[in-house]
């Protein structure tokens, strides 16, 4: 009788090894003995370190190949259990009929099965989806111990830069402030929200502080709420994301993290530098010349007991204005619209209605969503079912794979997309609110940066004095629609100018974000 041959094939993971004590090379001496014991020559040896949840692993790629050049070389590809051979029931059975075309049977000698006898596919299908079952329920379970921590607010995955990984009391997982780069990483988000650098120049900058990031982690990092002592659960089943605060120690607060983002995203203006900027002329650089069109400048002049400030074009078109006037027009303009109490609430209230309205269309399309998720799960199981019967073709069964898994994952996309943009709503409109309310104390007593940031809200397009006195100034449309109201709305005539409008910054900016929110 001809002796049979092998190809003995070993698989671990990382995790298997360390969490259940597998090793590839007790797996080598029982497959060696087994085949030593029945008389079977060993032809080939591959052994692999890789998860066996598909067959897209290097040593098995490397096998099939060998086997599809060398027809009829070996009789068995041995394995110690079908868990080395796959978790994945149907790519299992694909493999399983391909390798049968190549004249080789796979067959694990601690669980031996002759698969011409059909009642044996149904221990097949046990011993293949038992380790999937256990993997399964071991994700589930760290899923939800992951979240749980989140929850309490605490970190458990790899510290953010500036921060550190450490253990508490109980010996669960924290983060400590990092003592070197936490400064750094305060320092970024300080200069970025001031908008005088791009944010590439100050991550440039900040690698000279030591702070080593690539330009892709470095926007990840600016966008990160972490730092301000949020922490973000994403949805997950039947629960909606939300914003934990965390028990971390916040490296920047809110208002400044607000701040950034609204740099980051297009909708603040570059400011001169702080080399060149005045607090007495935050308008220099926004105000055009009546006569010649050009844009004024500005700077001081010396009385015999003080500066004088001035707004002023070239010395050959002669037009110059008081700073402090000036400054007292725009101041007006701002207090105008501030009073529009009536209009800001009406806006308020429809827009809360719209959000609301919104929201149901949103629920209402998440749920068809969520139908559509399980309907093709459900095909997708139904056709694995038909595959484990024998109904199905294998070769069918890979390309109904191949069709839904795609569309299922698109779908559950959509839902987190659709949940971070409600929210993203619901916070823009308390912000706007309370920027409208607000608007004046902003202006009057906010720092010179801050005054620079209202007026490029408010009027998008450079503009001269005498569009502003005779309120002609092009407005940003958002704004003339809501706090322009008609005759119905009109805001108070009694209303006094602020006299105490030298606009000097010397109080404490009180941020474009309300610290309540």
């Amino acid at each position: 009788m001809t002796q049979k041959k092998a190809i003995i094939y070993v698989r671990v993971s990382t995790d298997e090894q360390a969490d259940k004590g597998y090793s590839l090379k007790h797996q080598e001496e029982r497959l060696r003995n087994y085949c030593s014991i029945q008389g079977i020559e060993v032809v080939g040896f591959y052994r692999e370190d890789h998860s066996a949840k598909t067959f897209d692993r290097p040593q098995f790629k490397r096998l099939l190949e060998f086997l599809k050049k060398n027809k009829r070389f070996a009789d068995y590809l041995l394995f110690l259990k079908w868990d080395r051979f796959s978790r994945n029931a149907g790519d299992a059975y694909f493999m399983i009929n391909t390798l049968n075309k190549l004249a080789v049977e796979p067959q694990a000698i601690e669980q031996p099965l002759d698969l011409s006898i059909p009642e044996n596919k149904i221990m097949l299908a046990f011993y293949l989806a038992a380790p999937e079952v256990e993997n399964d329920r071991r994700a589930l379970n760290t899923i939800a111990g992951l979240r749980r921590a989140r929850k309490e607010g605490r970190w458990v995955a790899k510290a953010p830069i500036g921060y550190l990984n450490a253990r508490n009391e109980r010996n669960q997982p924290i983060v400590n402030v990092d003592a070197k780069l936490a400064p750094v990483v305060r320092w970024v988000f300080e200069e970025i929200a001031n908008g005088v650098y791009s944010a590439e120049t100050i991550r440039k900058k900040a690698r000279e502080k030591e702070l080593n990031c690539t330009k892709s982690n470095f926007f990840i990092l600016i966008k990160n709420p972490f730092y301000c002592g949020k922490i973000f659960i994403p949805a997950y089943k039947d629960e909606e994301a939300q914003f934990v605060q965390g028990i971390h120690e916040p490296l920047i607060s809110e208002s400044l993290f607000y701040d950034t983002q609204l740099v980051m995203s297009g909708r603040r203006r570059n400011f001169p530098t702080k080399q060149t900027a005045k607090k007495e002329l935050p308008l220099r650089g926004f105000l055009l010349c009546d006569k010649c069109g050009g844009r004024l400048t500005g700077s001081a002049s010396k009385g015999r007991s003080a500066k004088y400030f001035y707004y002023h074009c070239t010395p050959q078109c002669g037009e110059r204005h008081k700073a402090e006037e000036v400054n007292i027009v725009v101041g007006d303009e701002m207090l105008d619209i501030a009073s529009n109490k009536q209009s800001i609430q009406l806006f308020k209230h429809e827009y809360l209605d719209l959000l609301l309205t919104g929201g149901k269309e949103v629920k209402e399309m998440q749920d068809k969503v969520r139908v559509e998720v399980l309907k093709n799960k459900e095909r997708l199981s139904n056709a694995q079912q038909l595959l484990l019967d024998g109904s199905l073709d294998p070769n069918d069964y890979k390309e109904i794979k191949n069709r839904y898994e795609p569309i299922i994952r698109d779908l559950e996309s959509r839902l987190g997309d659709t949940t971070e943009a409600n929210l993203e709503l619901e916070r823009y409109l308390k912000f706007g609110v309370f920027f409208f309310e607000n608007l004046d104390q902003l202006y009057f007593d906010g720092d010179l940066i801050l005054q620079q940031q209202v007026v490029g809200s408010i009027f998008p397009q450079k503009t001269s004095l005498g569009n502003l006195k005779s309120r002609t100034a092009t407005m940003n449309l958002g704004v003339s629609l809501i706090c322009r109201p008609g005759k119905d709305f009109s805001g108070s005539k009694n209303k006094k100018t602020r006299k105490n409008a030298g606009l000097s910054s010397e109080a404490p900016p009180v941020g474009l974000e309300p610290t309540t929110l």
